[in-house]
């Protein structure tokens, strides 16, 4: 990390961030992962991980780490990444080298299918509770790779909805193509070069790649002086090619690597980390740094995310017994694919208008069986009242919330201390009454217990012990009302057809106050009583009024 000082004398104010943490020591296995898709086929790995002493097999440290998958050269062994390793995993990334297409007929097909795979087979082991890895693997990741292995990045970035971003160092043209298949790439993504390459010349190589990429958020560096195999550490097969077309470039292997890895660092902790201070110092460097010259497109970069595991119960489908929600507009197939909360009214901030969800999350029974669509606010810590970035959410019955995708619910919102307000359609929201530190990792944020501090008074019903959000909201106004102007109880009477108050009708309707797919105004079970409850249960007129900042 220390090279950063050499970038420009304007990273100055931002290196304490970036050198706040300290480095991890470098635990290592050897893993192999067999890939039911292609036969069964093996692909040996060597695996580098940030843990708690140095040596093979030591444990993993604390903390959960984005997952490197790095393409070696051609007849090039995983050994000559050994500075990719050191610069890295300290940082805390976990680096995956696969040692498969070493020999002097490679499949750069499958060579590419292996780096893709492999990333999905670790982000596996953060769920199997007998993996060392368990726990210990972040969602994000990155398809990294030199010469051979720099253009099988492409391939495998190319067919990979897992892949984060694509760093790749003197990329070379493959069979199949890995120049047709940036074109496939939208991810954000990194190309060096060095500009004395002979190997691998950029003009008929990387900036292809480079130009060729689909990535609306990209960047080519051309290292001045750099040549094609001081990318690596020393290795004599690389080496012997480059004295056949003029020898390495003019700057030495410790100048190349400085450069590349000092820029790479700071690209991965942009994409993988959220760091935006990393973001910051990578961009002045593309225009500042006298080592390089570069090109860049910026036109639609992953915003900083923040993360939250947010709980909170719906009071109209709540059951005391079971200490979970109802589930039936999900059983009876009344939950829209696409988000509901525009047509609420609800107004999102920084994106997630017409979200659709996974399809199969609606298969899953039991306590994490979905309820309902919910919208969820970022706001200010200081007064709550300037909603920073929204997310829609999916309620399970036992309260969790979820992303439409089935992952944790993230915001687009640099880290920091921020409140969180939880709003339904057809509920009355509630919103933390102070900041909550929020980061890329997932905080947890339960609106269901009582004894966290929400804004306002009396702003959740209090119910077997459980905090849950005011239901009858029929008419979207931010209060209940059973009698007077705009009154809730008379949009129920309407829904059923306003003449015949034991009628019934079946539908996503917002007069459905107990969520279970039926409008009524009379009987067991009914909407109108539902929503007296809410304004006290024996004052018609009263009102209660939405607590949020």
């Amino acid at each position: 990390m220390h090279h950063l000082l050499r970038l420009l004398p304007t990273l100055a104010l931002l290196l304490p961030a970036l050198l706040a943490a300290q480095p991890f020591a470098i635990g290592s296995r050897s893993l192999t992962f067999t890939d039911p898709a292609r036969g069964g086929r093996q692909i040996p790995c060597d695996v580098y991980y940030p843990a708690t002493a140095a040596g093979a097999n030591a444990p993993v440290a604390a903390g959960r780490f984005p997952v490197l998958a790095f393409g070696h050269g051609f007849v090039m062994t995983v050994g000559a990444y050994a500075n990719f390793r050191d610069a890295f995993v300290p940082e805390g990334f976990i680096l995956v080298l696969p040692t498969t297409e070493g020999g002097f007929l490679p499949s750069h097909g499958n060579f590419g299918l292996d780096l893709a795979f492999v990333i999905g087979a670790m982000q596996q082991l953060d769920d199997d509770p007998g993996s060392p890895f368990f726990g210990r693997v972040f969602p994000t990741s990155a398809l990294l790779g030199h010469s051979m292995g720099g253009g099988a990045s492409f391939l495998g970035a190319s067919g990979s909805s897992l892949v984060t971003t694509v760093v790749n160092f003197a990329p070379a043209e493959t069979n199949p193509s890995a120049i047709a298949a940036a074109g496939a790439v939208t991810v954000p993504t990194l190309v060096f070069a060095g500009s004395e390459d002979c190997v691998t010349p950029p003009s008929s190589n990387q900036l292809p790649m480079y130009t060729a990429s689909a990535s609306a958020c990209k960047a080519y560096v051309s290292i001045t002086g750099g040549g094609h195999c001081f990318f690596a550490n020393s290795n004599f097969n690389c080496s012997f090619g480059e004295t056949t077309c003029g020898g390495p470039g003019s700057l030495t292997r410790a100048q190349q690597q400085d450069a590349a890895q000092d820029l790479a660092l700071l690209w991965l902790k942009r994409y993988l980390m959220d760091d935006p201070a990393a973001g910051d110092a990578f961009a002045d460097s593309l225009t500042l740094s006298p080592r390089i010259t570069a090109q860049s497109v910026f036109t639609d970069c992953p915003p900083i995310a923040v993360r939250a595991q947010v709980r909170a119960l719906l009071d109209g489908p709540y059951d005391e017994v079971t200490d979970l929600m109802d589930d039936a507009l999900r059983a009876q197939g009344l939950i829209p694919a696409v988000e509901p909360n525009s047509a609420a009214g609800f107004v999102h901030v920084g994106g997630g208008a017409g979200q659709s969800l996974d399809p199969a999350l609606l298969a899953v029974v039991g306590p994490d069986a979905v309820v309902d669509w919910v919208f969820m606010e970022l706001r200010d810590a200081a007064t709550g009242s300037t909603v920073l970035a929204t997310a829609n959410g999916l309620v399970q019955r036992d309260g969790d919330i979820v992303a439409p995708d089935g992952g944790t619910p993230a915001f687009a919102a640099a880290p920091g201390s921020h409140r969180i307000a939880v709003r339904h359609r057809n509920h009355l929201g509630a919103c933390t009454a102070t900041g909550i530190a929020l980061t890329r990792e997932p905080v947890a944020v339960d609106l269901t217990d009582p004894g966290l501090a929400v804004f306002g008074a009396d702003a959740r019903r209090i119910r077997d012990g459980k905090a849950l959000l005011w239901c009858g909201n029929a008419v979207r106004d931010a209060q209940l009302r059973y009698t007077g102007a705009q009154n809730d109880r008379d949009a129920m009477l309407l829904r059923v057809g306003g003449a015949v108050p034991t009628a019934t009708v079946t539908g996503y309707w917002p007069e459905d106050a107990t969520l279970d797919g039926r409008v009524r105004y009379a009987g067991a079970g009914n909407d109108r009583d539902r929503l007296l409850w809410s304004i006290g249960g024996a004052v018609p007129t009263a009102v209660r009024n939405e607590q949020l900042p």
